[in-house]
């Protein structure tokens, strides 16, 4: 008798894994300086050792001047090590550091493009409410553009809830 997994799906040899790791912390330091660090309690790194898979839980605190300014949460973040794109997949929490609140299906930061793109998004901030099918974020420019869809709520002071 052979036993099958139903709708396994094929890796190629680069695509499995080299090693993995359990309740794995990782920390990214420039120039000595903390930028940011991923806990999970799974990470898978490829044969190749590309791509870094990081599941069960994955948590980024992202650093500015040692401070903590982001804490993204997602079911899965894949870090290429090669280019330092990450994807985070979804669904996607996102708190900053003043309370700043954002949901996304999946978020993907491009580090040559300098920009972080994320796809059915929410983004909250006291009676503020902005959601669109898509954020990009450029950080050379300091643009953030909302597509499709976008829509703003805000509360009037002294208006009724």
């Amino acid at each position: 008798m052979m036993l099958q997994r139903p709708h396994a799906v094929e890796r190629t040899p680069g695509q499995l894994p080299a090693i993995t790791l359990r309740g794995a912390s990782i920390v990214l330091r420039h120039h000595g300086q903390k930028q940011a660090e991923v806990r999970a309690d799974r990470v898978e790194v490829s044969r190749d050792l590309r791509y870094a898979t990081f599941t069960g839980s994955p948590t980024v605190a992202v650093f500015d001047a040692g401070r903590e300014v982001l804490r993204i949460r997602g079911t899965s973040i894949v870090l290429d090590r090669q280019t330092s794109d990450v994807s985070v997949l979804g669904p996607v929490d996102v708190v900053t550091a003043q309370g700043g609140r954002l949901s996304a299906g999946e978020a993907r930061w491009s580090n040559v493009a300098q920009q972080l793109v994320a796809q059915r998004v929410v983004m909250a901030q006291g009676d503020e409410e902005l959601a669109a099918e898509q954020l990009t974020l450029d950080i050379a420019s300091q643009v953030l553009d909302l597509s499709g869809g976008a829509d703003v709520a805000f509360r009037l002071e002294g208006a009724k809830p």
